[in-house]
């Protein structure tokens, strides 16, 4: 039972009691001065957060991958005589696996058979007692009630986070939205006034030039005017020698 305690409070499922952390941390210390197998609970589970590929993005950043894409995949495959092993399921002489295989050999028989078969040789052989295979089956099934547990509670808390990422980025892009519709505003109202001061330019350019273009008819004509009036001096007093040459 501390064992399945410890799983679960490793999991941040429940809180346990300071009595029950002291014992705890003296069950830890104890272990790692200890042969231990491969892989014990510190290294198979992890708080959700703590989960490998799995952590929330930084307060104010936008996800850099959906949690929920994180965390797929990412605890499957974990064997059984881990998970076991983790809750602190205790050994058993006759494992409930090993009972299963020998139902599974006795499929062919009926129902009713195949049971007074299997209390038949629990009753021949003094190594084994059906109830070692029952309580090994119970504590089994309690560690896998826990992980499944724990599974929910990561999933859960990867859907949380999905949550929050996908509000942060709809929140980001309605705040963008807003920016550059305020920007292309601004830049059309820009747009307006340059065409509108560009037509007054050019108003004012060719209002300019026409102004020229008469000023300068005007003046030419009235060269033209003292031109033929100058003429007439020269058309009738013209010097004799001026004449025959």
């Amino acid at each position: 039972m501390k064992g399945i305690l410890n799983f679960l409070a490793r999991a941040k499922l429940i809180e346990l009691s300071d009595s029950e952390r002291l014992e705890a941390a003296e069950a830890e210390q104890a272990a790692a001065s200890a042969p231990s197998p491969a892989a014990g609970p510190a290294d198979l589970y992890h708080a959700p957060e703590e989960v490998p590929g799995v952590s929330a993005p930084p307060p104010g950043a936008a996800a850099t991958g959906a949690p929920a894409e994180q965390l797929a995949g990412g605890l499957e495959g974990i064997a059984l005589s881990d998970i076991y092993a983790a809750a602190g399921v205790p050994a058993s002489p006759y494992p409930a696996e090993k009972l299963l295989r020998l139902l599974d050999g006795l499929r062919a028989m009926d129902a009713g058979t195949r049971h007074a078969a299997v209390l038949a040789m629990d009753a021949a052989d003094d190594n084994w007692q059906i109830t070692d295979c029952v309580s090994d089956a119970q504590f089994k099934i309690s560690a896998l009630d826990a992980y499944q547990r724990q599974l929910t509670g990561q999933l859960q808390n990867s859907e949380q986070q999905a949550a929050e990422a996908t509000g942060q980025i709809r929140l980001a892009l309605d705040n963008s939205t807003v920016a550059i519709r305020k920007q292309i505003a601004e830049l059309e109202q820009l747009l307006e006034r340059e065409v509108a001061r560009a037509a007054q330019e050019t108003t004012r350019v060719e209002a300019g030039l026409r102004a020229a273009r008469e000023s300068a008819t005007r003046e030419t004509r009235r060269m033209d005017a003292e031109i033929e009036r100058l003429r007439e001096i020269p058309n009738n007093f013209k010097a004799p020698d001026a004449a025959a040459q």
